[in-house]
């Protein structure tokens, strides 16, 4: 361990890392990251953990996503315990509990292109269907996909790099320096899709005109959640819509991190384009696992007739299931008052990182949707692509700011990542704050 990690890991933490590097292969996920200290969290509260050495951290993190009502809900808690009391001794697997038709519905009247839905446990498994669904109402093959999205871990959705050559057929190119590189993929796997930049609607337009033949399916995020918080284009979402509809491909928008948390409608409500399906995970079951695909009911008819299989045992867990419904009955009350709650907070946390750190002499962006923003040392005054972060972001400077940020007890999400739970208090907001100014000033 480095000096750093020596300041920061106590004997408990200590010990139990020393007990999973002989029994575990690293963390429960393994992309490419800094390495930092081992966290092993025994409580939460609020927007707040502690380890097991009793050091606190101020949590925006969150699961990466999916803890939308912040640690140790207990609205939230006794939502859930008061279905489970109901369903605690129902297996999944072919049986179905009310919860299921009951949470469809919901989602149906406030997803705009939700006309059916259909339950799973994870994101990637929900994309994955989506793929299958699309190619088998086209009847093509390839799929679109788009630097700095990411669909899963499936290896014909994880990395590779848009084909810089612009005269060559645009299938995805391996690099060891892409952070999704992995060995053992499937030599096959990249000539599935074809991969260009995104918020470039000119490629687009140039790739289906030239393949659209061939294209059964674009999928794309709305906001670049998992590309340094980058925004659309103006115009750019309706531009795709348009050209999807003439070439007679599928559009698929995944809100596995936008949906129920930038609002009960997703992504595609906020921005006022409807996709032809989408895809669900993280927040719709307050962090129980839990993904949907929802779309138009010609193309999920596909699974009532069977002509695409959607095998799995965990399919609408019951326990998944509960979460989910309190989850959605919960952001309904008050006319949407959680997400004016996380509206007001995330809103001052950013102006309060923006001007500290212009106090303290760095220029930073400071972008994201609700629910989630990214923190970039640059003078850019807005990124709509990866590209224009990586040619004009200080990386060197992010690590050592999140280093100090967690050496401070302030643990951010991966990739400059800070979701805002509901439930963030005026106090936690203050902390965060003074945290963030002591390590900005310490850069």
């Amino acid at each position: 361990m480095s000096q750093m990690d020596d300041w920061l890991v106590g004997s408990k933490t200590r010990e139990l890392a020393e007990r999973a590097r002989r029994v575990m292969p690293g963390r429960q996920s393994n992309l490419r990251a800094a390495e930092e200290p081992p966290v092993f969290v025994v409580r939460g509260e609020g927007q707040r953990m502690w380890d097991v050495d009793g050091r606190e951290l101020l949590d925006f993190a969150l699961g990466m996503g999916p803890n939308i009502w912040g640690h140790g809900n207990r609205e939230y808690l006794a939502a859930v315990h008061t279905q489970l009391d109901q369903i605690f001794n129902i297996a999944a697997g072919m049986l179905q509990t009310p919860n299921e038709v009951y949470l469809a519905e919901k989602i149906v009247e406030h997803v705009p292109c939700a006309e059916q839905v259909r339950f799973l446990t994870s994101g990637s498994e929900a994309v994955q269907l989506v793929i299958r669904l699309a190619r088998a109402f086209t009847g093509r093959t390839h799929f679109v996909r788009f630097d700095g999205n990411y669909h899963g871990w499936i290896d014909n959705v994880l990395g590779g790099r848009s084909n810089p050559d612009l005269g060559a057929v645009p299938y995805a190119i391996e690099s060891t320096e892409d952070p999704m590189h992995t060995e053992g993929r499937s030599a096959s796997a990249f000539a599935e899709s074809y991969k260009i930049p995104w918020n470039d609607i000119e490629r687009l337009e140039t790739l289906l005109n030239q393949h659209g033949e061939r294209i059964a399916l674009v999928i794309m995020e709305a906001a670049m959640t998992n590309g340094g918080c980058c925004l659309p284009r103006p115009g750019y979402l309706e531009r795709v819509r348009e050209l999807c509809t003439r070439h007679g491909v599928l559009l698929c928008i995944d809100e596995v991190i936008t949906g129920f948390r930038m609002g009960l409608g997703g992504a595609q409500q906020h921005f006022g384009v409807t996709p032809d399906l989408s895809t669900f995970g993280k927040a719709l079951a307050g962090g129980m696992a839990l993904a949907a695909v929802a779309g138009r009911r010609d193309v999920l008819e596909l699974l009532r007739t069977n002509r695409v299989v959607n095998a799995g045992t965990f399919n609408a867990a019951p326990a998944s299931m509960a979460a989910a419904v309190a989850t959605l009955t919960m952001l309904e009350r008050d006319d949407g008052a959680a997400f004016r709650r996380i509206d007001a907070k995330q809103s001052a946390l950013m102006e309060g990182i923006y001007d500290i750190a212009r106090r303290h002499g760095h220029p930073v962006l400071v972008q994201g949707v609700r629910g989630v923003f990214c923190v970039h040392f640059t003078e850019l005054s807005v990124a709509h692509a990866p590209s224009e972060l990586a040619r004009h972001a200080d990386l060197s400077k992010a690590r050592r700011f999140r280093q100090l940020l967690i050496q401070e007890g302030l643990y951010p999400g991966r990739g400059d990542r800070y979701f805002v739970s509901t439930v963030l208090s005026d106090a936690e907001l203050d902390d965060a704050l003074r945290r963030i100014d002591v390590a900005l000033g310490a850069l």
